[in-house]
């Protein structure tokens, strides 16, 4: 990955433009971050309602997106505030958002991200943290230590996984006191953190980082067949679209029983080549790669097996199968990971993946159902790149109902749900 800073561009911004610049080169990077995800900030000093010189966090609003992202997306919180959570040892989701909306400079303003204290417990002056497709491959094997020792060595400190919120930020506190020449933090089936005196340093510290990743898993991943090699011919493009448009009415009306559903189909080549892989069936079920991808695309898609997609009648037949199978193991999964104050909000699935023809995707409106598109890209490319590390494994299904089913008050400082 090479870095696209230019001197130039940024000669002459100030702090908060420099943390909107170096932003939106982290957002424009696809392999860095899905649409919404990921975070940055910057400490500045400015001065509060009472006239007072006070340290300040800016960092990224719930619900911005990295490769749009303005000034006024970065509310502020007053660094006062947040450092005095360290004495606590505990902080309920809930509570912490309450407390975060006491400790903004502007009333009124865009909620901070959920990863907020993630970033305020750290002492440096700008943090970046991604959800890198690239780091979350070496994480989500089972030789995700090893793996990660050979490319950093002491460099990194790996964290495992626990969900965003203020446990997670204090354990990233605490494992930096406890590694001070530490140069970044993986956490594990997450993401990186990487910090600097400026958004330029840090910028450049996690391209440098991200690159470090892609070269191993290049090495890795050398004369290996992605995903077992093929197992069933895809169609040829007119009769792909000609099938997909035969099959589009029959599954959307499959999936809006509860409520409106609108679909997007995609036969990528990327698309493509996964669902019509050996290993596409099996892998597929396995869970999902990181917090951010289950929030769009739930848990698992329902994959359709068929040995050829040709006929259309056939297809709805096994369409609808697999269809009322995802819905009833869903079910019964979230039955079995419920936890208190969840009620289940929807049993259908978001990803729909076919052998031989392509994916549909699903959503409230076709904006959502392009996000879910999108970020299923990046599932493809975690499960292609994990499995040549080792034995690709994800997020419990507990931590995943767990993330999908956040209080809508968590929602709201981390993605709009779909």
């Amino acid at each position: 990955m090479r870095s696209r800073w230019s001197d130039e561009e940024s000669r002459g911004l100030g702090e908060l433009d420099l943390l909107v610049y170096a932003s939106r080169l982290i957002g424009a990077e696809t392999g860095l971050v899905v649409w919404g995800g990921g975070n940055t900030s910057l400490k500045v000093t400015e001065r509060d309602f009472r006239g007072r010189e006070v340290r300040v966090l800016r960092v990224k609003g719930s619900g911005s997106d990295l490769k749009s992202i303005l000034r006024k997306d970065f509310p502020g919180v007053r660094m006062e505030e947040i450092l005095a959570l360290l004495e606590r040892e505990a902080m309920g989701d809930q509570e912490m958002v309450g407390y975060l909306a006491h400790s903004l400079q502007e009333l009124g303003g865009s909620r901070p991200s959920i990863e907020t204290l993630l970033h305020g417990f750290l002492p440096f002056e700008a943090v970046i943290h991604t959800h890198a497709d690239a780091i979350v491959s070496l994480t989500n094997n089972d030789r995700s230590a090893e793996v990660i020792r050979e490319v950093y060595g002491s460099d990194v400190v790996q964290i495992p996984y626990r969900r965003p919120g203020f446990l997670l930020s204090k354990e990233v506190a605490r494992a930096l006191e406890s590694n001070p020449g530490t140069r970044a933090v993986i956490l594990e089936k997450h993401g990186t953190i990487n910090w600097g005196r400026t958004p330029k340093e840090t910028y450049l510290a996690t391209i440098d980082l991200i690159s470090r990743a892609e070269e191993a898993i290049a090495a890795r991943s050398r004369g290996r067949a992605r995903f077992g090699g093929p197992l069933v011919n895809h169609l040829a493009p007119p009769e792909r679209r000609e099938t997909a448009l035969a099959l589009a009415p029959f599954l959307r009306g499959l999936v809006s029983r509860d409520r409106r559903a609108i679909l997007h189909f995609d036969d990528a080549p990327a698309v493509l080549e996964f669902v019509g892989s050996q290993e596409a069936g099996a892998l597929s079920q396995v869970g999902p790669a990181t917090p951010d991808h289950t929030i769009f695309t739930k848990r698992l898609p329902c994959f359709v097996p068929v040995e050829q997609s040709g006929d259309p009648d056939r297809l709805k037949t096994r369409l609808r199968d697999a269809v009322e199978r995802f819905v009833s193991e869903y079910t019964r999964d979230f039955q079995a990971h419920r936890f208190e104050g969840a009620n289940l909000q929807d049993p259908f699935p978001r990803v729909i993946l076919i052998p031989g023809l392509g994916m549909f995707t699903t959503g409230k409106d076709r904006r959502t159902s392009l996000i879910v598109d999108d970020i299923y890209h990046h599932t493809i490319s975690v499960l292609g790149a994990a499995s040549a590390i080792g034995r690709y494994v994800s997020l419990t299904a507990r931590d995943a109902f767990d993330v999908e089913y956040w209080p809508l008050e968590l929602y709201k400082l981390a993605l709009a749900p779909p």
